[in-house]
């Protein structure tokens, strides 16, 4: 690509469609199990009329629903679930997802689910002692039996035991086990099956073979020692299966809510940074209020050792602020009358009274929440192989399972003629029981809620799960250079104006708030210039300078006809004749040469730099960064910084062709990808860089301090570092790896045990273990992302 030094007027946006109308519900949905019961959510409101997205996160139980208000309302969208098995209830736009109440009502059932589980257990552990200790079925029998008859034959006495465990078999089956059965049939009401249909069916399958083998002494008439009723299983029913499915999935699922819940951490760490209450001055007493009752307006005194309750700016005092739980930035920052405080932050050493700016909902901290909420609860492209998988599972096992049982049963020579059903129920049902597509339901939404809640944490937003996919192909970036590469702050590096006309011009320049101009007055003082001139008049020149009058003298600082276009300088005249220029240089931040140096060693990212200097100053800042000179686009107008973001798009889509046709010389289908390219991102600060960032396959924006700039980008980094932007990469690989890796292992457990199951080895009791614990392994491996450092 060769330098372009841009001159010419800015180009135009192209053509946009015109904004659809949109409209969006945040829901709170109960009942949920597995992936099929969020793919059935999905499915039946893709079929709604008006509805342009959904997204169901089974992760944190929630959904996002995108729709046409001019063709549904909110009724209708909540009409949807009138014919779901499951509940759901609107969230307010501004309120967090783990909230006081949704918190207070996640408890409640976990409760009430060890409570279950307590009395399943209970009554499990009763019914394998009975019906698996050598000796304790045929203790309790003949002693249940000798109640009634005097002498009880083998089979009365096998009776007795058998329906002792199916009467302690029921509650657990039917009472601790209902949540399946209405699951279930909820599930096949809507047209689908889901989890809840694979433990119903398998458990129902053993449940009913055991009445069978029980009953069959009465079916018959023989209750001899030589009854044909003991020829199945010796008259052994599978009531403790049943018992133990029930309970292995019940513990299965507290331990992944419990497991689940440890994802939402770092969403209420942040949540948990703003204290309850704060004290405000109303009337002219202090009064401690809730936080919630703070009104924009408040005075707020923030004490020693407090938390600063809002953003706002300081009206009075002086103190340092612990800024680490927002920026990460390890030093207190000194805080005085007019500075700007965020909520949230850590008041060190003084008192200070804050006006407050920005409560609740608005305040940067809450807008940061929202973002990691809004991030969370999105779907990286790669789901959508769990979500197509998902759609099919439970269909797919019922049809393995029937030819496991037709297999079994007609193919396979049982030891004794009696035994054929039960051995070929024994490995249908374990089929059924060991499916489990619930770790395919969580392997992505538990690695994207922990990766983009670690990122908050470390000053990193990523506010899309589709950004974390497309970071790992990254192979361009555009780095706006004022600000973003520099300081952004200019400094005089040379200067011929002699003392007199640098006074004069330093005091007119003092009257000004440009960058440049706050550089001339710092570099007079610096050298015990007297700035303090009286200015009778003062104008503001745009795009060439200031003019005034100065002790007398009219001063004109700024551009002069003859100027050196090439030289990032400013003249001083006085009284019409040039006394000197002044020459500005704005250094590049500490982090800027070692990042992109990282980001073309490690990562194979080609860096580019586009700015509104003239190519000569641009070019020495690209040179002390490592930028490559004919990566440099120059004299670029703020509109214009999009058009060179395709200008970059269409280099890398060429690299890419090149590459591919060298690839494929003698492959004719390889041509047919050469359409791909890799992804090509804009970093800026967010403040004038919107068209550009908006270019971009992905826009990071930086944010000076905690000033965050949320709305600017798909990737924000806070601390207003470019080594955060390595930060971003390294996390967004990490997050992507724990994803595949939570998609392997659920698959390939799927590929493993179903076979087992089918061949006989994996018990029915054994399948139930192995299910509960696929799914916890899933959310486990996604937790491991907390030790994630920087």
């Amino acid at each position: 690509m060769e330098t372009q030094d841009r001159v010419q007027n800015p180009a135009q946006n192209p053509a946009q469609n015109p904004a659809q109308n949109q409209a969006s519900i945040r829901l709170a949905i109960e009942g949920m199990h597995c992936a099929n019961c969020a793919a059935n959510i999905e499915k039946h409101y893709r079929k709604t009329p008006g509805v342009i997205d959904v997204a169901v996160n089974l992760a944190n139980n929630t959904g996002k629903v995108v729709f046409d208000p001019t063709q549904a309302s909110v009724d209708d969208m909540l009409a949807v679930f009138d014919d779901l098995s499951f509940t759901a209830e609107l969230m307010p736009e501004d309120a967090p997802l783990v909230d006081t109440k949704r918190r207070a009502k996640e408890k409640a059932r976990i409760a009430k689910d060890k409570r279950v589980f307590g009395c399943a257990a209970l009554l499990t552990i009763i019914i394998v002692a009975i019906g698996m200790i050598p000796g304790w079925h045929m203790a309790t029998g003949n002693a249940l039996a000798g109640l009634f008859v005097a002498n009880p034959t083998h089979t009365q006495a096998m009776f007795a035991a058998n329906i002792l465990l199916m009467l302690l078999t029921i509650p657990v089956q039917f009472v601790c086990g209902s949540r399946f059965y209405t699951g279930a049939y909820g599930s096949l009401k809507s047209g689908s099956a889901n989890m809840d249909v694979l433990v119903a069916l398998g458990t129902s399958i053993a449940f009913i073979f055991s009445l069978y083998i029980t009953f069959l002494p009465v079916f018959t008439g023989d209750w001899s020692n030589s009854s044909a009723a003991l020829e199945i299983n010796d008259g052994m029913p599978y009531f403790e299966t049943c018992a133990m499915l029930i309970t292995f999935v019940l513990l299965g699922k507290i331990l992944e809510t419990r497991a689940k819940g440890a994802t939402n951490q770092a969403i209420e760490s942040l949540m948990n940074l703003t204290p309850p209450t704060a004290c405000v001055v109303r009337a002219g007493n202090e009064q401690t209020i809730p936080l919630a009752q703070v009104v924009a307006g408040d005075t707020v005194i923030v004490r020693p050792g407090e938390k600063i309750p809002v953003d706002g700016v300081v009206l009075e005092g002086a103190t340092e602020v612990d800024e680490s739980m927002l920026t990460g930035e390890a030093l207190p920052v000194v805080k005085s009358v007019d500075d700007a405080v965020t909520g949230g932050t850590q008041n060190t050493t003084g008192s200070i009274r804050v006006r407050a700016l920005r409560v609740g909902s608005d305040s940067t901290l809450a807008r940061i929440v929202r973002a990691v909420e809004d991030a969370q609860g999105s779907k990286a492209p790669i789901q959508r192989i769990a979500d197509k998988i998902a759609s099919i599972f439970v269909p797919a096992i019922l049809l393995i399972a029937l030819p496991v049982f037709l297999i079994w049963f007609f193919l396979v020579e049982p030891d004794q003629a009696s035994h054929r059903l039960q051995q070929a129920l024994m490995p249908a049902i374990a089929v059924i029981c060991v499916a489990c597509p619930c770790a395919l339901g969580l392997a992505t939404p538990t690695a994207l809620m922990v990766g983009m809640g670690k990122g908050a944490q470390l000053g990193v937003l990523i506010k899309d799960g589709s950004v974390l996919e497309s970071l790992g192909n990254l192979k361009a970036a555009v780095f706006d250079k004022t600000g973003t590469l520099t300081q952004g702050v200019p400094s005089v590096v040379d200067s011929s104006v002699d003392e007199e006309a640098l006074a004069l011009a330093a005091a007119l320049e003092a009257q000004s708030e440009h960058p440049l101009a706050k550089a001339v007055v710092l570099y007079a003082q610096s050298h015990g210039v007297n700035t303090t001139f009286p200015v009778e008049s003062f104008e503001a020149l745009v795009g060439e300078g200031v003019l005034g009058k100065v002790d007398g003298h009219e001063v004109f600082v700024g551009v002069a006809q003859n100027a050196d276009a090439s030289e990032a300088s400013t003249n001083v005249i006085v009284d019409g004749k040039n006394r000197g220029a002044l020459k500005f240089f704005d250094a590049p931040k500490k982090d800027a040469a070692s990042t992109l140096l990282t980001l073309e060693r490690d990562y194979d990212v080609t860096s580019y730099m586009v700015t509104g200097d003239v190519l000569s100053a641009a070019q020495v800042v690209a040179h002390e960064v490592g930028i490559e000179p004919d990566h440099v686009f120059a004299s670029v107008k703020p509109l214009d910084k999009a058009t060179c973001v395709k200008d970059v798009q269409a280099h890398e889509a060429v690299v890419h062709l090149d590459q591919e046709v060298a690839q494929s010389i003698d492959n004719q289908d390889g041509l047919q990808k050469t359409s791909e390219r890799g992804i090509v991102a804009f970093v800026g600060d967010g403040i004038n860089d919107a068209p550009a960032l908006a270019a971009a396959d992905i826009g990071v924006a930086m944010a000076s301090g905690t000033d965050v700039a949320l709305d600017a980008g798909s990737v924000v980094l806070m601390r207003n570092q470019l080594s955060d932007l390595i930060v971003a990469l390294r996390l967004a690989k990490a997050t992507m790896r724990k994803i595949k890796q939570n998609l392997f292992w659920a698959l390939i457990y799927n590929c493993i045990m179903i076979p087992l199951a089918a061949v006989g080895i994996l018990a029915p009791a054994l399948a139930g273990v192995a299910m509960a614990l696929s799914s916890v392994s899933v959310v486990s491996n996604s937790l491991l992302l907390k030790r994630f450092k920087q």
